[in-house]
């Protein structure tokens, strides 16, 4: 049977997809909706499974660290702000990354000013010991 170039095209797209939404054993999350997540903001790229398997992780691990925070909670149910208080260092990184941009700056211009106020006085007491 030979294919025309339209179902070449369908099939390739299949297997694609069908590659993509192959389970990998002992993951937390289904493959299929993390790659939904990452061609989300990915439409036209291709995702190699490391990526795959690796954001999968990733996603787990910060889902336990945020479940494990709330369960310090002496409270016999879990709020909305509670999750809100153990998921803050995740919502607000880039907040946290911006002020240390602005602290590195601050930071450099400081350097900048102290070493032209040391040049300015190797200067000054070079003329005075004339």
């Amino acid at each position: 049977m030979i294919m025309t170039e339209e179902e070449t095209k369908q099939k390739t797209e299949q297997d694609a997809q069908d590659a993509e939404e192959e389970e990998v054993p002992g993951l937390f999350f289904t493959n299929a909706r993390v790659v939904r997540l990452i061609r989300e903001e990915n439409p036209k790229k291709i995702i190699k499974k490391r990526v795959k398997v690796e954001m999968n992780k990733l996603l787990e691990q910060v889902g336990r660290s945020i479940a494990s925070e709330m369960a310090k909670k002496p409270y016999s149910s879990i709020t909305y702000a509670d999750f809100l208080d153990a998921a803050r260092p995740y919502l607000d990184i880039q907040k946290i990354n911006q002020e240390r941009k602005k602290v590195i700056a601050t930071l450099d211009k400081i350097k900048e000013d102290a070493a032209f106020l040391a040049t300015e006085l190797l200067e000054k007491t070079e003329e005075e010991d004339y």
